[in-house]
Formats: C-alpha cells, sequence, structure tokens
C-alpha cells in the first residue's frame, strides 16, 4: 500500500511541476512513468529506506536515465568499489593487514577470504570452520590471523600459506563473538558466555586469555549474567578492556586479574546493550556503541565518561561497528540504520555521512592512509569509500552571503562576493581557501574566459577588478551613487559593465576610464552576456529584461516577465535566457523573444539558476530548501532534491557530475555524482 501512496504522491508532484511546452512524441506514459520512479527514489531517499529506494531507480528505463538519475544513484550509493561473495553469503566482519596490503574478509558460509589491496584479488580461501564466522584478527606482525565462529571454535592461520596453526575447540560452549591479539602476539583475547545450570542466572560473560603456540587457557575472568561482546588491549599489553550485552565495560590488569575500573550503564527496566568497542590508536579513548544508539567516548586509563554523541546526533538505530583510523583522526560508526557516519575524533563534530548498504552494517576497517574505509553488511556486500571524494561536501564560508559564486573556467574554484568583509576563492569540492584577496566585501562578481582576472561590486557603488595570479586590486571603477547588483565582462574589448543605481556603465579595464554611461527608468539589478558577447541582457526589479547590442549600446528587444527578477542566466548555446520571476521560472528564446518555456513548482522564490553545459538542463535553487533539475527538451522537473534544512540561494551545474549549491547564511554544498 505505502508504494502505492507514494507513486499517487509523485504523479501528482509531476503534474504539479509542469510548465508549458508538454511532450508530444508517443513515449509521453512511459516518461511520465520515468518521472515517477524518480520521485519515488527521491522519497524513500529522504526516509532512509535505501532498498526500496534502489528498487524503484533500477526499475527505470535505460533510455530515459539522466542527470537526475545519475545523482540519485549516487545519493543512494556513495561507495568507490562493491564486492559480492557467492548468492547467498554474507560478509560478517573484515580486517586490514597491519601493512595495509591485505584483507582478511569473514563470511557465513564458514569461510575467511583474504584479498590483495586495493584490487581486491583473491589470495586463498581459509575453510576450517563448520559455521558461520564471526571475528577475525590479524596479528601486529601480519604472520598470523585469527578466527572464531558460531561452530565455538578459535582456529589460527599461517596468513602466507593459509595453513591452520591450531584449533581450540574446547575453551568454549557458544559462539565466538570477538577476539584480538594481544600487542606483543603472545596471547589472544576471546569473549563468549556459558549457560550455567547450577547458578542463576545462568548466563555469564567471559573472556578467555589463550595462548597462541599452543591455543591453552591462560586465564579467565568472569564479567555479569550477559555475554561478552568486544573485547581491546591496550597497546602497553598490561590491560584488557572487555564490553558485554549488560552495557558495562571493564578494564583489567591481565597479570593480576584485578578490576581497574567499571562503566556501568545497566538500567534493569530496560535492556540495552553495548555491541561493539574500539580502542584510539595511541591508546587513549575508548568508543563504545550499542542499542541505545548512542556513541560514549571513555578515557582508557580511568573509564571516565569524555564525550557522548546523542541518537539525534548520529545514528537511528542499534550501533553494530565502531573503528577509529589508523592515526586516530576519524571515528568511523554503523549499524542497524544502514548508514556508516564518519566523525572527527578532536572535536566530535560529523565528517561525513555514507549511505550504499541497504542492511545492517557489521564490520569495518581503514586504509592504512585513512583515506578509504571498508565496510561489511548483511546485504552480502563489501564496499569501499573514498572519504577524501565524497558524494556530498557541505561548509561555511560566511555568516551573509555569498550573493554570487562566479566560477573559474575549469570550474574548479569559485569567489564568494560576501557582505562580510573578506574575498577568497575557494576550490568548489574542498571549501579551502585558495586566494586571499582581503577585507572586502560584494554583491556580485564576475571572472574573465581566462580566469586570470575577478571583477566584483558591491554595496558602495564601487566596481572593482583583482588580478588573480598576484591576488591584488588592480583597478577601482567609481561612479554609481548606490549599490551595484550585477556585473560583466567583455572579454574581446576588455570592458568592465556594470548596473546600479538606475544605470549600466562601461568602464575600459586597462585604464580604468568609464567610456559609456546609459540611463533607465527603472533600476536595473542583473547583466548577463550572450556568449559570443554581441548582446547584454539586463534584467530589472520589475521584471523586464532588456536586450542591448555591444556594437552601439542600442536596445534591440524587451520583454516583461510576470513577477520581479531575482536572477538571471543566459544557456551556454546562447539561444535560451532563464529568468527567476517569482516561485516561477520563465525561459525565453533570444532570437524571437518569444517565452518558451514557464517553469513551475517552487513553492518559493529563488535566486538559484544555471543552465547544464549543452544547454539540456536547468538547475533551480529555492528558499522553499529544495533544488531542482529541469528536462528543457521535455519541459519537466526531472528532480526535486529535498535533503535540505536551509534556504538555498544559489545553483549552479560545474560539469555534467557536479553540482554547487549555497545558502544566504554562507553554507555551501558540492556534490559529485
Amino acid at each position: 500500500m505505502k508504494y502505492f501512496i507514494i507513486s499517487i504522491l509523485a504523479v501528482s508532484c509531476i503534474c504539479k511541476s509542469g510548465c508549458f511546452g508538454q511532450i508530444t512524441t508517443p513515449k509521453d506514459k512511459s516518461y511520465e512513468l520515468y518521472l515517477t520512479q524518480i520521485a519515488a527514489a527521491e522519497a524513500f531517499l529522504q526516509l532512509n529506506i535505501i532498498s526500496t529506494a534502489n528498487s524503484y531507480l533500477n526499475a527505470c528505463d535505460k533510455k530515459y536515465r539522466n542527470i537526475e538519475w545519475n545523482f540519485l544513484k549516487a545519493a543512494l550509493d556513495h561507495s568507490k568499489q562493491t564486492i559480492a561473495p557467492k548468492e547467498g553469503v554474507s560478509f560478517t566482519n573484515i580486517k586490514m593487514s597491519p601493512n595495509g596490503k591485505m584483507v582478511a574478509a569473514s563470511g557465513t558460509d564458514s569461510i575467511v577470504t583474504l584479498y590483495t589491496y586495493p584490487d581486491f584479488k583473491i589470495l586463498r580461501q581459509l575453510k576450517g570452520h563448520t559455521n558461520s564466522v564471526s571475528t577475525i584478527a590479524f596479528s601486529h606482525d601480519g604472520k598470523k590471523l585469527a578466527s572464531g565462529g558460531r561452530d565455538h571454535a578459535v582456529i589460527i592461520w599461517d596468513v602466507a600459506t593459509g595453513e591452520q596453526l591450531l584449533k581450540n575447540e574446547k575453551s568454549f560452549t557458544q559462539g565466538i563473538y570477538q577476539l584480538c591479539f594481544s600487542p606483543n602476539d603472545t596471547k589472544i583475547g576471546v569473549v563468549s558466555w556459558e549457560r550455567l545450570k547450577d547458578r542463576k542466572p545462568n548466563i555469564w560473560g567471559f573472556v578467555k586469555l589463550l595462548n597462541v603456540e599452543t591455543g591453552a587457557e591462560m586465564l579467565r575472568i568472569e564479567l555479569d549474567n550477559h555475554p561478552a561482546a568486544c573485547i581491546a588491549f591496550t597497546p602497553n599489553g598490561e590491560n584488557v578492556i572487555l564490553s558485554t550485552w549488560g552495557e558495562v565495560a571493564y578494564s583489567y590488569n591481565i597479570n593480576t586479574a584485578l578490576l581497574n575500573w567499571k562503566f556501568d550503564l545497566s538500567d534493569y527496566s530496560e535492556y540495552n546493550a553495548f555491541h561493539c568497542m574500539d580502542i584510539s590508536p595511541d591508546g587513549k579513548t575508548l568508543a563504545l556503541g550499542g542499542t541505545d544508539h548512542r556513541i560514549y567516548f571513555l578515557d582508557s586509563r580511568d573509564g571516565k565518561l569524555l564525550h557522548k554523541i546523542e541518537p539525534w546526533l548520529g545514528h537511528s538505530k542499534i550501533i553494530k561497528a565502531l573503528k577509529f583510523s589508523p592515526d586516530g583522526p576519524f571515528l568511523a560508526s554503523a549499524g542497524e540504520d544502514q548508514t556508516i557516519l564518519i566523525w572527527n575524533t578532536t572535536d566530535f563534530t560529523k565528517k561525513r555521512a555514507l549511505t550504499g548498504h541497504v542492511n545492517t552494517v557489521g564490520g569495518l576497517a581503514w586504509s592504512k592512509d585513512n583515506t578509504v574505509l571498508l565496510s561489511t553488511s548483511l546485504d552480502e556486500t563489501l564496499k569501499t569509500w573514498d572519504i577524501t571524494k565524497p558524494f556530498e561536501t557541505t561548509y561555511k564560508i560566511c555568516d551573509f552571503g555569498p550573493w554570487q559564486t562566479p566560477v573559474t573556467a575549469d570550474n574548479k574554484y569559485f569567489a564568494a562576493p560576501c557582505s562580510d568583509k573578506k574575498l577568497k576563492l575557494y576550490n568548489a569540492s574542498y571549501g579551502t581557501a585558495v586566494t586571499d584577496l582581503g577585507m572586502q566585501n560584494g554583491l556580485c562578481g564576475v571572472f574573465s574566459n581566462d580566469s586570470k582576472t575577478l571583477i566584483t561590486a558591491s554595496f558602495d557603488g564601487v566596481v572593482k577588478a583583482w588580478d588573480i595570479p598576484s591576488a591584488k586590486e588592480v583597478q577601482s571603477f567609481f561612479g554609481h551613487t548606490a549599490r551595484v547588483d550585477g556585473v560583466a565582462y567583455l572579454n574581446k574589448a576588455a570592458l568592465v559593465l556594470s548596473v546600479g543605481d538606475s544605470t549600466l556603465r562601461v568602464w575600459n579595464l586597462k585604464t580604468g576610464k568609464e567610456i559609456k554611461t546609459i540611463r533607465f527608468n527603472n533600476t536595473p539589478f542583473r547583466i548577463n552576456i550572450h556568449p559570443n558577447e554581441s548582446m547584454v541582457y539586463i534584467g530589472f526589479y520589475n521584471g523586464e529584461v532588456q536586450a542591448l547590442e555591444t556594437q552601439n549600446w542600442q536596445q534591440s528587444n524587451a520583454v516583461r516577465c510576470a513577477a520581479e527578477i531575482q536572477e538571471m542566466s543566459v544557456s551556454p548555446d546562447g539561444k535560451l535566457i532563464a529568468v527567476f520571476s517569482g516561485k516561477d521560472i520563465e525561459l525565453w528564446n533570444t532570437k524571437t523573444w518569444k517565452r518558451t518555456l514557464l517553469l513551475k513548482g517552487h513553492g518559493k522564490s529563488g535566486y538559484g539558476i544555471g543552465f547544464s553545459a549543452d544547454s539540456k538542463y536547468l538547475i533551480s535553487g529555492s528558499y522553499d530548501h529544495t533544488f531542482k533539475l529541469w528536462n528543457l527538451a521535455t519541459g519537466f522537473c526531472t528532480l526535486t532534491y529535498n535533503r535540505h534544512n536551509n534556504e538555498i540561494y544559489s545553483a549552479k551545474f560545474l560539469n555534467t557530475n557536479e553540482i554547487l549549491l549555497s545558502s544566504a547564511e554562507g553554507k555551501v554544498w558540492y556534490y559529485r555524482f
């Protein structure tokens, strides 16, 4: 029933966002079905029901798949690589070898597979368990691998040969939850549980330390009346830290078997459990996750709580896996909500949210250089994630603005004229400032075609030219008597154009002199140039658009939009001009000056508008917190993306697989798909 409802809602949305210029081909119905499936996939993405969203997306007819499909596909799966074992088998855990050149993955088929990394060629498969393998661990020298499973067995393997060195089947009566080597590789710590008929309660969790060479039991520490779930040694090898399903963590001295500390969150009025645990590489911080959806950070030396990540900041379901990166700057967390979160360990802020798995994520591992995360899931896949190239990157650059985001010719960098007194160029994909032009606010900007010159203007009416290679101001143009909201640049003639107060002013870039002033009866707001620089288009607050010839500065055409103008953009092929007018977008043919499309669908007005490089798509961003993609050949909105909590101020394509958005509060979103 819910799928039917979503489909009906999707069709309704498509009808509401229709426009003048409908499809006239015989494929109308199949294309509308495609748009319905896209809308349904986006709706289930908002609900974080990734598997259902994927099913709608995969059902889309291949002949219609375009930018909107590619965007959603990337939104639903951020992973770099997906590996699946044979059908019906799930990976249960994953570990990276100490040298970073090998990956071990355990499975429900009782096999441990060793892969080369990063190409994932199978080195060998370790067969010795008779049931699902739940836990694996490399020795610190990388020469051995230990595995434990539901068959109650612990096996130690020779990594180089795949030979079984020893097998302990007698020390445990229940499944092995987790094991790990001591820092000197002489012991293996194993956590499990047992059922004792002569005791009440009759379930007890415990840890056993086994001799690596013989498999003999060296020490047993009984914990509480819940299964023991996790184990980690401190780097000095003196202490072992344990956690149980009783939501209790312990630290014991392994030489004396005495308790160092106990972190107890047990509550007999409700069931809670610590399902996962990891210790930072420096041994100072312990991370715990479990049934209450929280991540706890403890001082591993005394068990004192350092920080707690609440569910509304992190996971919405049980946390099943935690893993610090090798050098400790990040912690990865995952679980039943199918989402992997990356946290900065310095301030506990969220760095990344990774979507792609469609079932519980139970295993995490890092590459040696901290750049790639690996994960295993009950969805029967192993995935790798390049955290340096995420699907979505967000960052803040100012408090008020940017009011425009002019982009360099290679689409890698943008300038950010803001109300804040700072003018910088930023790397679009990372948000890092690459050029600082100084304490200068601004309202608008444009780059020259060679990206060496930036023109800006501001509230004081002063227009400035900046040399980007030297990061210096080269000209200031004085003459406007009020704020300037639009600037443009004629590359062939080296002329700067600006609109403000009630004038268009033309300036010589080299001399700084004003060579032309054109006065209007209304206040101009925006100015665009035709790609061949033969025409300029000026938008006015009252909704009028005028076209002027650059050869003689005479008006050749004028049209009136239905509402006041917020933003304008000329298509790369020069055939269309798009105007954000009120809540709607009007497209005008630059030859006939007839309106070819009226795009309706936004709930509020907007300032974000931009064409794709091939002039076939339009992107729009609105105060309704959405951006939309429009297919200009069909006249339909092909995607409404709802995952923003901010008003979107600017929106543009950087490439066919890159989108840049910004808000008026300085937040920027960069999408790579």
